[in-house]
C-alpha cells in the first residue's frame, strides 16, 4: 500500500485521540466516534447507516470488585464457621451452618459470574445495570456486477477503561489474573467441600485448617481485584482505532480504484462494520448477529475481524480464541496466512489466550469468521488496556499491511466460481 494511504489511516486514529479522546462502550464520546466513522464511510461507500441497540455496558468488567467483595465475605464467613466448630467463637452450631450456607451462595454466585460473564462473555449480571444506547456502523461497496460473494470487515470504535492492575502492577497485573482465578476455584471447593462435610460424620478439621489458610494466602489478590478497573476509559489507538482505521483504508482503496479490475470487486459485496461496546463484552457484534442472523446464515458471508494492529510484521491470525472456546474457520485463516505470506508480510498464527474478538459472535453462531491481530505471544503489550494506548505505538506500515491483505483476500473471492 502507498504512504499517502498510510498517512491517511494513522491521521484519523491521532485525529480522534486528540478531538473526542477515551470513548468508554455507550458513552457521549463512542457516539461522535461513530458519527464521525459513518460520515468518513460515506465518503467511500455506496452506502453507509448507523444501527442502535441497547445493552448494559457496565455489566460485565465492572461487577469484578463486587464479585470479588463476595469472595472476600465468602472467605471470612468460612472462617466463622471454622472457628465455631474449634470453639473458639462460642456460638451454637447452628450459626456454623447459617454462616457456611451463605458463603456457598456467595461463593456460586461470584463462580457462575466469573465464569459465564467475564470468560464466557454471556450477560449474567446485566440486568443489575442500567441500559444505555449505542450503534453500530455499517458501510457497503457493492460490486461491479452480480454479487456472488459476501465478505464482512469489522473492528470496534470503543475503548477500554483502564486496567489499573496492569498500568500499576505490570507483568504482575497479568500474573494477579491468573493466580485470581485459581484463588476464585481453590475457595469455591473449599466452600463447598466444607459444607457437604457439615452433614457427614467424619472429622477432617485439620484439613479445613489448611484449606482455610489456602485462602487466606489468595485473598490479597482478590483484594487487589477490587481495585481491577479504573472509572477512566483509555485513549484506545491500539485497541482499537488500528482496526477502523484499516476498515476506512480498505474503503478509501476500493473507492479510490473504481476502475481498476486488479483491484475493485466485480461480484463481491464489501461491507465494513464498526463494532461499538466491544470492550463491555462483545455487545455490539452479539447484537449485530442477532438482529441479521437469518440473512446472515443465508449469505454466508466471510467475516474477518480486525483488532489492535500496532507493529509490522508482526501479524497474527487467531484460529482460536481460549477463554471463549470459539474455534474459528480454518480455510479464511489459512488463505490470510497465505496471502500475507505471499506479500512477504511476517505472519504467524497464534491462539488468543485472553478475552475475546468480534469474530465470536459469528464463529458462535456458525458463521465464517477469524480475526487479525498484532501482539508479541504469548505476552501482553505494556500498553494493553492502560494509558499508554497512545497513537505512538501504532506503526502506521503495520495498517497498511493489513489493508494490503484484506484487498488481496477480497480479489480471491472474487475469483471463485
Amino acid at each position: 500500500m502507498s504512504e499517502k494511504l498510510d498517512n491517511f489511516m494513522y491521521k484519523f486514529i491521532v485525529d480522534i485521540c486528540n478531538e473526542i479522546g477515551p470513548r468508554a462502550s455507550a458513552s457521549e464520546e463512542e457516539h461522535k466516534a461513530g458519527d464521525k466513522i459513518e460520515v468518513t464511510l460515506k465518503e467511500f461507500c455506496d452506502e453507509a447507516h448507523q444501527e442502535e441497540f441497547l445493552c448494559s455496558p457496565k455489566a460485565g468488567l465492572h461487577f469484578i470488585r463486587y464479585g470479588s467483595i463476595m469472595i472476600i465475605c465468602s472467605i471470612i464467613l468460612y472462617w466463622c464457621s471454622l472457628l465455631i466448630d474449634l470453639g473458639i467463637i462460642q456460638l451454637n452450631r447452628s450459626f456454623s451452618l447459617i454462616f457456611l450456607i451463605i458463603a456457598v451462595l456467595l461463593e456460586t454466585f461470584a463462580m457462575i459470574y466469573f465464569i459465564f460473564e467475564v470468560m464466557r462473555m454471556k450477560e449474567i449480571v446485566d440486568f443489575l445495570f442500567p441500559k444505555r444506547k449505542a450503534k453500530n456502523i455499517v458501510g457497503v461497496l457493492n460490486p461491479k456486477e452480480e454479487v456472488k460473494h459476501y465478505v464482512i470487515f469489522s473492528a470496534h470504535h470503543d475503548s477500554a477503561y483502564e486496567y489499573n492492575l496492569f498500568y500499576y502492577l505490570k507483568w504482575f497485573g497479568a500474573a494477579a489474573i491468573f493466580i485470581g482465578f485459581v484463588g476464585i476455584i481453590l475457595s469455591f471447593v473449599y466452600v463447598w467441600l466444607k459444607f457437604i462435610f457439615f452433614f457427614l460424620p467424619i472429622d477432617i478439621t485439620i484439613w479445613f485448617i489448611r484449606f482455610g489458610i489456602t485462602m487466606l494466602i489468595f485473598s490479597p489478590i482478590a483484594v487487589l481485584f477490587i481495585f481491577f478497573i479504573s472509572k477512566n476509559a483509555v485513549l484506545g489507538a491500539y485497541d482499537n482505532l488500528s482496526g477502523v482505521a484499516i476498515l476506512l483504508g480498505i474503503a478509501k482503496i476500493l473507492s479510490d480504484n473504481r476502475n481498476n479490475d486488479e483491484i475493485y470487486p466485480k461480484n463481491t459485496q464489501v461491507k465494513l462494520i464498526s463494532f461499538a461496546c466491544e470492550e463491555a463484552g462483545l455487545r455490539g457484534s452479539k447484537r449485530y448477529v442477532k438482529a441479521h442472523l437469518d440473512e446472515l446464515q443465508e449469505i454466508k458471508p466471510k467475516v474477518v475481524n480486525i483488532d489492535s494492529i500496532s507493529t509490522k510484521d508482526q501479524i497474527v491470525i487467531v484460529p482460536r480464541e481460549i477463554l471463549v472456546g470459539s474455534k474459528h474457520d480454518k480455510q479464511i485463516s489459512d488463505r490470510l496466512y497465505e496471502i500475507a505470506k505471499k506479500l512477504k508480510i511476517g505472519v504467524k498464527f497464534g491462539p488468543l489466550p485472553f478475552g475475546a474478538s468480534d469474530a465470536t459472535p459469528f464463529t458462535k453462531n456458525d458463521l465464517t469468521a477469524t480475526s487479525i491481530m498484532s501482539f508479541d505471544l504469548p505476552k501482553l503489550p505494556p500498553f494493553y488496556h492502560t494509558r499508554e494506548d497512545t497513537p505512538k505505538v501504532v506503526d502506521k506500515e503495520a495498517l497498511g499491511q493489513v489493508v494490503e491483505i484484506c484487498v488481496k483476500y477480497i480479489k480471491y473471492l472474487d475469483n471463485l466460481n
